[in-house]
């Protein structure tokens, strides 16, 4: 039986947030776009929610965006949540997962490029580190 608003209206001490998981599915840089990720976040191992996008500006800094679908209304471009959190706290949950999660990708790639830059020779180990034949061979 479904319940009436004011039997389910609890304050936000009382509302218990899921475990949060969330995943970079890619990242990207184009110029002049501040969308720099796409994310999903898996919410209490029982549902699944695609299209978050991790977006940058020079005014706000980083922040996320909610999935959404875009339509047309009176001529106007506007956009419509698909999801969205309903309290302050889940919000900043949600946001800190998926901001985590971006830091953690972004520094898995770098890792990545320095692994491979070196695998190519590219960057010797250690730059400042003179090799043995450099230095005649001592």
């Amino acid at each position: 039986m479904a319940q009436t608003k004011s039997t389910q209206k609890k304050t936000a001490s009382q509302i218990k947030i899921p475990a949060l998981y969330a995943r970079i599915d890619r990242t990207m840089d184009y110029e002049g776009d501040g969308v720099k990720a796409i994310a999903s976040v898996n919410v209490g191992g029982a549902f699944a929610v695609h299209g978050f996008k991790v977006y940058e500006s020079t005014e706000k800094g980083r922040s996320v965006l909610n999935p959404s679908s875009k339509y047309e209304k009176n001529g106007r471009t506007e956009y419509s949540d698909v999801f969205h959190a309903i309290t302050p706290e889940a919000r900043t949950a949600v946001n800190e997962a998926i901001l985590n999660a971006y830091e953690q990708k972004i520094a898995e790639d770098q890792a990545q490029d320095m692994d491979e830059e070196t695998a190519q020779g590219q960057i010797s180990p250690d730059e400042n580190e003179p090799d043995a034949l450099t230095m005649g061979g001592m």
